[in-house]
Parts: structure tokens; C-alpha cells; sequence
């Protein structure tokens, strides 16, 4: 019988996922044993209070509130970090590489805005440093670039990449509900925070959007340089008038590369119903991995949560058991990035309802090179003021903004109510 591999784990933070996790490595021991010939024995716990321990029904004595207690543990191989939030969680991770422990974590804060002097911290001192639980949790989306594009160019990643968002949106689509409406309850079932800034307005997104474009194109992807716009200002009847059309409101996280430049943004999009993001709802996350020579790749699941983001910190701590810990990470080009983003326009705008506004709408679209692909004219809630909906054909977000501002100065224009990108 082949000897039994022993990872001796130390484990930061006994919150949400800290406890999926204990309870996942102790509910399918057998499993992994089984399956990997491994016995993951958490030796140390970081936390404040060792009561918390006694709490969930776990040895008192598994307690350390001293990172110097854990780097100078000879029988710790792994470090897990789950407590969340940039620091101290950096200096953490910082002393456990320099003492030549391997690290785990699901910190997508940390990963973005740090990631790359932490893997060169890990490089240094004969470490490895896994995130895979950083992104979308149980979505291996990290493990799949790694080993099923070896022989491949990516040309794009694309996502709903924040379950909050997609639960408020999936609600207002399928019951005519208001953003407001749906915002209330998601923060009531425990989907959106108090303060739900990071989810509705983009942020979240964005750091796992930057720490994946690293990944695939071998950029150095800032997240400064994410263009970040939320869905406080999608309307009933901007969800109303896409499914007319044809297409689903979803925010999505995209990435292209062509040419060297790299173009990132997160944005509300009209996605077609043809394609398969239009149909995750719910709490769920995807990603669309398109490659030069394999097409498109849509990875889905649940993206956050106790059990998820367990589940993705295992795996990560099973590539030890195999020796399989380097992600495989490239060294990182500086990144030129592409400002004038390519994509398709759906616009709303409250118009005088009078001859010729159509027209010199359009001229100001044509001066700014910008072709009209449809026109449909809407009711408005002012019985003198109608809706004007135009989806273009594909142009520059620089064209774009350029005949914007025109047409909002434009005598007929009341306001430009709404501006999304259409995929597909």
C-alpha cells in the first residue's frame, strides 16, 4: 500500500468559509484519502478568541493567535487565508512564504491589487501561492486556463462574475420588479450587503476580472485601468424593451486582447438569447473562455458562499498532494491597454415628439462614424415626450461619447436615459 501523504495545514480565520471548510475536509475524509492517498490534518487555527474553536466543537488546543507560532512550525506545510480584507492578511501571507510555507486563498482583494509581488515573494523563497478560490469560487475557472488552453491563444474572457448582481437582475426580469424592489430583497435572503457598493456598482467584478486577465493573456493587468459601470440605473423598462429585442440584461466582466492591447471592462450588457450567458440566473456565475482554435469554453456555478469557496480551496490543497501547486503563473508583460473599446450601442433618450429629431440624431451619429442598426419609438411616462430607442451597429466607446455629448445638447433631446453595450 502506497504510504499515506500527510499535509498539516494552518488554517487563518474560523469564518463562513473557514467553517465549510473544516467541515468539508472532515465530512469527505474517506474520499480524499481514497481518491488522493492524502490526509489533510489542520494542526493550527488563527483567531482572536479561542472560544470560537470550543464553539463549533474543535480542539481548544488547535488555537494560535501568533503568525510567529505558524511560520516557526517545522510540521506546517500549508497556509490557508481566509479572513478577507487586504491587510493584515498581506503581511500574513508575506511572513508564511518567507518561511518557505505554501499558501491557499480565496482573498480576491489581496490577489488583484498584490497578487504579483506575492508570487514573486512565493518564487523567492521555494513557496507556491494558490488562489483559485479568489474568482468565482467552486467555478475552476483558474485550474481550466491552466491546463486546457496549454496549446492555445485566448482572445477573450467574459462573465457574470458577481452573483449578487445576477440575482437582482434575473428578479427584475422575470417579475417586472424594480432595481430598488429587488435590492431589498437580496440584502433580506443574505445575497447583498447592507452597503452593496462593491456587487451593484462593479467593484467585485473587477478584481476578479483583473486577476483572470493576468492569468490568461500574461498581462499585468491594473485595476485602475477596468473601465467599472453598475446596474443602479437599469429601468423595468430598459429589461422590457431588451427582451423585446431579443436579448437578457446582464453585467458582465470582459476582457479582449488583440494586438497586444488588452480592453477591460464591467458593464451592464444586452446579451442574446442565443447565447449561453443569457441563461444564468439566480445566484450563479459564469465564464466564457474564448480561444483562438477551441472557440468557447462557458464554465458555471455557484461563485460564492461557505461551501463553494470550500470547495475551491480544497482542490487547491489536493494540487499539493500531487505535487501540482505551481499555477503555471507567466512572467507578466506590462500590459498597453486599449481605451476605445468596440461594441455595440443600445440608447434611450427622451425626445420631443416633432419632425426632423430623428434626423438630426442621425446626422450626429454619422458625423461621429456611427451606423444606425434599428429604431423603435417607445410610450414615456410624459404623454408629450416620447422614448427613442436606437441600437447602432459596432463603433468606438470614443465615437460613442463624442456624438453622446452632441446629442444631449441636441433642442429635442429631453435626456439620454440609458446606454448599454449589446453582445451578440
Amino acid at each position: 500500500m502506497a504510504k499515506i501523504k500527510q499535509l498539516n495545514v494552518a488554517l487563518l480565520g474560523l469564518g463562513t468559509v473557514g467553517k465549510g471548510l473544516v467541515s468539508l475536509l472532515k465530512e469527505n475524509e474517506a474520499e480524499i484519502l481514497n481518491k488522493h492517498g492524502a490526509k489533510v490534518n489542520i494542526v493550527k487555527i488563527f483567531e482572536r478568541n479561542a472560544d470560537k474553536l470550543e464553539k463549533f466543537g474543535l480542539d481548544r488546543n488547535l488555537f494560535t493567535d501568533s503568525m510567529e507560532d505558524i511560520c516557526g512550525d517545522k510540521n506546517v506545510d500549508i497556509v490557508v487565508e481566509l479572513l478577507g480584507r487586504i491587510h493584515p492578511s498581506k503581511e500574513y501571507i508575506e511572513s508564511a512564504l518567507r518561511a518557505g510555507k505554501n499558501v491557499v486563498t480565496a482573498n480576491k482583494d489581496l490577489i488583484c491589487m498584490h497578487g504579483g509581488e506575492l508570487l514573486k515573494t512565493a518564487k523567492q523563497n521555494g513557496a507556491v501561492l494558490l488562489y483559485e478560490a479568489s474568482c468565482l469560487g467552486a467555478v475552476p475557472v483558474i485550474n481550466t486556463l491552466k491546463n486546457n488552453f496549454l496549446g492555445d491563444e485566448i482572445k477573450s474572457i467574459k462573465g457574470i462574475f458577481n452573483g449578487t448582481t445576477n440575482y437582482i437582475l434575473t428578479k427584475m426580469t422575470q417579475e417586472g420588479l424594480s432595481y430598488e424592489e429587488c435590492l431589498k430583497e437580496a440584502q433580506a435572503l443574505g445575497y447583498a450587503e447592507s452597503d452593496p457598493t462593491n456587487d451593484v456598482e462593479g467593484i467585485d467584478a473587477a478584481y476578479k476580472l483583473c486577476i483572470l486577465s493576468r492569468f490568461a493573456f500574461g498581462l499585468d493587468a491594473k485595476f485602475e485601468d477596468i473601465s467599472k459601470k453598475g446596474i443602479t440605473q437599469i429601468t423595468p423598462q430598459d429589461i422590457q424593451i431588451a427582451a423585446r429585442l431579443g436579448y437578457t440584461i446582464k453585467l458582465l466582466a470582459i476582457a479582449k486582447c488583440g494586438d497586444g492591447k488588452l480592453e477591460m471592462r464591467v458593464n451592464p450588457v444586452f446579451v442574446s438569447n442565443n447565447h449561453q450567458l443569457s441563461k444564468i440566473n439566480g445566484a450563479f456565475n459564469a465564464c466564457t473562455i474564448e480561444g483562438n482554435y477551441s472557440d468557447e469554453i462557458t464554465l458555471i456555478g455557484r461563485g460564492a458562499g461557505s461551501h463553494p469557496t470550500a470547495s475551491a480551496v480544497a482542490n487547491d490543497i489536493m494540487n499539493f498532494a500531487h505535487k501540482m501547486g505551481d499555477v503555471g503563473q507567466r512572467s507578466l508583460k506590462k500590459a498597453k491597454m486599449e481605451k476605445d473599446g468596440h461594441m455595440k450601442y443600445y440608447l434611450r433618450m427622451s425626445v420631443t415628439d416633432r419632425a426632423g429629431i430623428l434626423s438630426g440624431i442621425a446626422k450626429i451619429f454619422g458625423d461621429n462614424k456611427i451606423s444606425i442598426e434599428s429604431v423603435i419609438q417607445d410610450k414615456n411616462d410624459n404623454p408629450d415626450i416620447k422614448s427613442l430607442i436606437i441600437v447602432t451597429h459596432m463603433t468606438t466607446s470614443g465615437s460613442m461619447a463624442k456624438a453622446l455629448e452632441k446629442i444631449s445638447r441636441a433642442p429635442s433631446v429631453q435626456s439620454v436615459d440609458s446606454v448599454i453595450e449589446v453582445m451578440g
